[in-house]
């Protein structure tokens, strides 16, 4: 009965508006959405590709559709699969990417429709095609000596072929494993799929539905999300595509078989024959945690090949969308993923990041939040999977995706008091999560979708609680959870056109190639980079201080007026480039570097105990390991800090220099673990371990004078004039403005999101 209504709805609509002509451009200091050259705050509302969620014609994602669009909303996702349109035949079938707009357009008129348009190889195409599978090499094949001719060091890919037309399967079942799927390096698949979307574009652009399509977002891999295939339990790719891709990329950048084997230290590597590097290979690290590029540049040649091959492909299909739509249209992709990659950066991350960021041809990059560690209870903090500084520093619009379920529980009209009261309580932390998550993009300079599963996730996750929660058709259908995004949506209009400014005085420092140096195997994680990037990056938010994240490549970019502490994550790997900007650039102005365990070990040739002190400034000095290793804080106050390195740590430094202050020690040797040392322009910080408790990083903050919104573990986030405190408990909080007030707020039991002006 619904989809009858939407095709009546449809034949009464109103004379054919133009045609939308949609780009991201700067507005007020950051990226914008530009339709019909009128700027719009970036929120849309999107579908998913489960079943019952996925149609927009349907009743359900109708009714959702109607909800946002009566809160405001006018910007719309939905999934859209190659396989959907590509016949075996060779036809183009337009049907389901037109009935998508149109159920959008019959309850939202002034809809602007995004897609997330798959470009995955059908299965049709996969079968007739077997040549161009990916295979997956065994992360356990390193403990019995395996390599890339040994069968036992690889799987082919598993048969998986679920009715996905308009039945109860996903189209994207099974990407964590080990699928049948075309592989990311098949030219082959390349090629023809670029050929069909490019035909699409100049079909679909030219039909009534078209007029309506704003921006592409193009997908493949794991989720659509540019992971490759099975990341997360296997390692890519030593099938034939991949091997044949791989020996060009080499033929490219040593040009000569003499070239390779001098950087390679092999007498024997060949440009015509090499392999992808096998799990043997992958797990040998001569520089402990590190690979020695006199002795491992085999496969760190391979990761950077790896990661640059799918960079390459986003940005092929981005510029085939942009070079066959006929009028401006928004391109973008899932990329940039740094936070919450599960210690798999390098077999299945974003690691050509740059690559991505300087090009012209895509205009967003998006993810969902961080999931880990901590990431879905009240008093936690909601972050983004990227370096979101990176982003506006290169124009490129940010867009988290926000799929993160409101708790579910029985409304029990008519049961106990105790139940009905449960049931509110339930609400109110909902709507305090969603405001804090809300308030992070908005602070940020950032955009989102809210994403909305369904009722039809509860197939998909048995582990969730989900109910008919006030006849509960969605993620979001509540009037509590629309009337926070519609105050949002008048928040972001009027604020839209204020000069955005990131209040942050913190910044850190991270680096995405290092990860090609360092463990990669999911045997054998590299649990360093896990507690400087995830762990650590969670403390920060328990500080009171707001900061931003940004590349190790990007610090040229910076304007570093406003940054009083600069904390230096994973940048294990610096070149003379880095050291120089860092020199000139940010040691300076009296300004706190913090450096964490091995600085600068490595400048991409070789491996030195000595380049983490001439790096830092502080002499340091090379000491035994332990494991785990642990250290002892001994700072200003009461309280009795210890750090904890997992696992054990190759290399490890000690300081000494007797100029340094010492704040911490190792507890298996007694030495100096964390100092201070003041230096000519600045104050440098070394710690030898990952910080991961909130009070060490207060006490460095305060150092620098950095402003500290709060003397409690609440969650701060600041920017574009408005200032966002989530607390995990009511009763009495005091929050300290930059103008020195003091403003004590009483909150009601239960957690709570409160929104302020930055000088309120």
């Amino acid at each position: 009965m619904r989809a009858l209504l939407v095709l009546l709805t449809l034949a009464s609509l109103s004379p054919t508006p133009p045609a939308i002509r949609a780009k991201v451009a700067d507005y007020q200091g950051r990226p914008t959405i530009f339709i019909n050259e009128k700027p719009v705050p970036p929120i849309l509302y999107a579908l998913t590709d489960v079943p019952g969620g996925r149609r927009s014609w349907d009743e359900i994602p109708q009714h959702n559709i109607e909800q946002f669009c009566n809160d405001g909303i006018r910007l719309f996702q939905v999934d859209v699969f190659l396989e959907q349109l590509w016949r075996e035949d060779g036809k183009l079938d337009l049907t389901y990417a037109r009935k998508q707009v149109q159920g959008i357009k019959a309850v939202c008129p002034e809809a602007s429709v995004f897609f997330r348009f798959h470009v995955n190889a059908p299965r049709w195409w996969t079968a007739r095609h077997p040549e161009e599978n990916v295979r997956y090499a065994r992360p356990d094949s390193a403990r019995s000596g395996g390599n890339r001719q040994s069968p036992p060091d690889y799987v082919d890919s598993a048969a998986y072929t679920p009715d996905i037309a308009d039945g109860l399967s996903r189209l994207v079942e099974a990407d964590p494993r080990n699928p049948l799927r075309t592989s990311l390096a098949s030219e082959k698949w390349r090629v023809e799929a670029g050929a069909q979307l490019a035909r699409f574009c100049r079909k679909f652009a030219d039909t009534p539905e078209g007029r309506s399509v704003a921006g592409i977002q193009l997908a493949c891999g794991v989720y659509g999300e540019w992971h490759q295939w099975g990341f997360l339990k296997w390692e890519a790719d030593p099938g034939e595509p991949m091997q044949r891709h791989f020996q060009q990329w080499l033929r490219v950048k040593y040009t000569s078989e003499e070239n390779l084997r001098q950087a390679w230290s092999d007498t024997t590597a060949s440009l015509s024959n090499t392999n992808v590097p096998g799990i043997a290979e992958r797990a040998r690290l001569s520089g402990g945690n590190f690979r020695d590029p006199r002795r491992e540049q085999k496969v760190i040649d391979y990761y950077h090949c790896q990661h640059e091959l799918v960079a390459d492909d986003i940005l092929f299909f981005c510029r085939t969308v942009r070079q066959n739509w006929p009028r401006p249209v928004i391109t973008g992709s899932f990329y940039g993923y740094f936070f919450s990659c599960f210690a798999r950066q390098a077999a299945g991350g974003h690691l050509a990041l740059q690559k991505v960021l300087e090009s012209p041809d895509i205009d967003y990059l998006a993810g969902p939040q961080a999931y880990l560690p901590e990431a879905e209870k009240p008093g936690e903090p909601y972050r983004s999977r990227s370096l979101l500084l990176s982003m506006r520093l290169h124009g490129k619009l940010w867009l988290d995706e926000m799929d993160q379920q409101p708790r579910r529980t029985f409304a029990f009209v008519g049961g106990t008091k105790d139940n009905r009261e449960k049931y509110a309580a339930a609400i109110r932390e909902n709507v305090a999560q969603l405001r804090r998550n809300l308030m992070f993009s908005h602070s940020k300079g950032a955009g989102l979708w809210l994403y909305d599963f369904g009722p039809a996730g509860m197939d998909l996750n048995t582990r969730a609680e989900r109910s008919t929660q006030w006849g509960t058709q969605g993620y979001w259908d509540h009037p509590e959870y629309h009337r926070v995004i519609r105050d949002f949506k008048t928040l972001s209009d009027k604020t839209l056109h204020q000069p955005f400014r990131s209040a942050a005085d913190v910044l850190l420092v991270y680096d995405t190639e290092v990860n090609c140096h360092t463990k990669s195997l999911e045997t054998d994680r590299d649990s360093v980079s896990l507690q400087l990037i995830d762990y650590m990056s969670l403390a920060m938010y328990y500080t009171g201080a707001v900061f931003d994240p940004v590349h190790l490549d990007d610090l040229d970019r910076v304007d570093f007026s406003q940054y009083k502490c600069v904390v230096f994550a994973n940048t294990f790997l610096l070149d003379e480039r880095d050291k120089k900007v860092i020199r000139e650039k940010v040691a300076r102005n009296n300004r706190h570097l913090v450096w964490l365990y091995a600085p600068g070990f490595s400048d991409g040739k070789t491996l030195d105990n000595r380049f983490p002190g001439d790096v830092t400034g502080v002499r340091l000095v090379k000491t035994k390991s332990a494991a785990p290793v642990f250290v002892d804080l001994n700072l200003p106050g009461d309280a009795l800090l210890h750090e904890r390195l997992w696992g054990q740590a190759e290399p490890l430094f000690a300081v000494a220099d007797t100029a340094a202050r010492v704040y911490g020690h190792f507890r298996h040797s007694g030495l100096p673990a964390i100092a201070a040392k003041t230096l000519p322009g600045h104050t440098a910080w070394f710690c030898a371990v990952p910080l991961l408790e909130s009070l060490a990083w207060r006490f460095i903050f305060e150092q620098a004078g950095v402003h500290l919104y709060s003397a409690e573990k609440a969650v701060v986030y600041e920017g574009c004039g408005m200032l966002t405190v989530h607390y995990k408990t009511g009763g009495a909080h005091t929050v300290i403005l930059r103008n020195g007030r003091e403003v004590t707020l009483h909150l009601p039991e239960g957690p709570a999101t409160v929104i302020l002006g930055s000088e309120f």
